[in-house]
């Protein structure tokens, strides 16, 4: 979602005047869109729109638009505040009057005052105000293409770190498989035994024997990650299938996906005690840390 855009533009205001305006747009990694327009006073009217168009176009990030006046061409009428005038003048004569002042008040006088003159402002017209909106666009689309640049890139990177996670998970079923048949020899070599004991033979020996197949059996249970496994492996090519995807928005779906192969690995994690399954898992976890870090910047 990051990325920035520039451009200087002229905009004609009639046949003779014309304005010179300098847009810069901004864009930064967030989880919601929001927008901050710096704009001159001229172009207040057209903030909405700019609003308006920014989220139609970027969707999410935290964006910032500013416009500047590079050059004014335009002739503003310049016009007295004739009530401030008037105002001043009932005060003089007050102060004349009160502390016996005979001087004159000459137009000298009057024009050092402070806001005697205004400057009119001129309103733009809403075909000019339109000419800017849509060189705003223009630029915004600038922006939309540095963003697709860089996102080339992010997808190149997170199919990388997937592609690591795909083989880890292959390497985790390899090693579930050795573990559950490692542990069916164990059981089958105490069930053997126990079967050496008569039904009605009492001993330590018995109770312990019976005691490692009740143990045994529960740990087959829990060792088998094959459902986990598959589960994790959908989801992955889930997350590519998004990521070839013509939608215009996806990272948020990209990383709940990801959450859901993180939680995946970790109940593979929890429930498989050994030691290569364990450090599998860890290094899948950490692939998908930079999976969803990537993700942030992806709309």
């Amino acid at each position: 979602m990051t990325g920035y855009a520039s451009s200087i533009i002229d905009i004609a205001i009639n046949k003779e005047e014309k304005m010179s305006l300098s847009i810069h747009i901004k864009s930064l990694n967030s989880r919601y869109f929001e927008a901050n327009c710096k704009v001159p006073y001229l172009l207040h009217n057209t903030e909405v729109a700019f609003q308006k168009i920014l989220k139609q176009k970027l969707h999410r990030g935290h964006v910032y638009l500013s416009i500047k006046v590079q050059s004014d061409n335009i002739k503003h009428a310049v016009i007295p505040s004739l009530q401030t005038v008037q105002g001043y003048l009932q005060a003089i004569t007050t102060i004349k009057k009160e502390c016996n002042i005979k001087e004159d008040v000459s137009l000298q006088n009057l024009l050092q005052l402070p806001n005697i003159l205004q400057v009119e402002e001129e309103a733009l017209s809403k075909k000019t105000e339109q000419l800017i909106i849509d060189e705003v666009s223009k630029v915004i689309d600038q922006l939309v293409h540095a963003r697709k640049t860089e996102g080339k890139v992010l997808v190149q990177d997170i199919k990388a770190q997937l592609s690591t996670v795909g083989k880890k998970l292959t390497l985790i079923k390899k090693a579930s498989a050795k573990a559950i048949k490692d542990k069916k020899q164990e059981l089958d070599t105490v069930i053997a035994k126990l079967q050496n004991f008569a039904e009605d033979d009492a001993c330590s020996n018995k109770c312990i024997l019976e005691t490692q197949k009740s143990i045994l059996i529960t740990e087959l249970e829990k060792i088998d990650i094959n459902e986990e496994v598959v589960r994790a492996q959908a989801h992955l090519k889930n997350i590519t299938s998004w990521l070839t995807s013509d939608q215009e928005t996806k990272g948020k779906k990209l990383d709940f996906i990801l959450q859901e192969v993180n939680r995946e690995i970790n109940t593979i994690a929890s429930k498989c005690s050994n030691f290569t399954i364990s450090s599998l898992a860890i290094d899948i976890k950490s692939e998908l840390e930079k999976s969803r870090e990537q993700t942030q910047n992806i709309v």
